[in-house]
């Protein structure tokens, strides 16, 4: 699809899923770097055994990561789902083989982050958590924002 062949509506729609993962992502950012202060504020008091550093670096991977999944999952329904001329069955084919690579990747990267024990893993589930808790807040706000334009 091209600028040229775009419709007005077409162009609305992908502003909109563009504003969409730039809420998620300023979320994500604003979630956790917010726990990352405090997992840091409480290693730099509290007796660790590790470095003061590893668990807030634990907790901004995991939400790196977590968003990567978020953006990656964003472009696979457009590019599959919102693909004019796709047929259900071609989409759902689509899906489930970019779904499973990028599962796979990530699986990867967790593996050998747990295996080597680079880095907290109870601390990158925290910040996987607070990914999907700014999508949760981000689809709150649309949701909001939407029942207000109704009344």
């Amino acid at each position: 699809m091209t600028s040229i062949n775009m419709t007005d509506a077409d162009r609305i729609r992908q502003q909109a899923v563009a504003d969409i993962i730039k809420g998620v992502a300023r979320k994500t950012l604003l979630i956790n770097l917010g726990a990352a202060a405090a997992a840091l504020v409480f290693a730099l008091v509290g007796q660790t055994v590790r470095p003061w550093w590893f668990v807030p670096v634990s907790i901004l991977f995991g939400g790196a990561l977590g968003l990567l999944n978020f953006r990656w999952l964003a472009a696979a329904v457009q590019r599959v789902y919102l693909k004019k001329g796709a047929t259900p069955g071609l989409s759902s084919f689509a899906a489930v083989i970019i779904s499973v690579i990028k599962l796979s990747i990530i699986f990867v990267i967790l593996f050998v982050v747990i295996k080597w024990q680079l880095l907290n893993v109870f601390g990158m589930v925290a910040g996987l958590s607070l990914c999907f808790l700014a999508i949760l807040w981000e689809g709150l706000i649309l949701m909001n924002h939407a029942t207000k334009h109704e009344s």
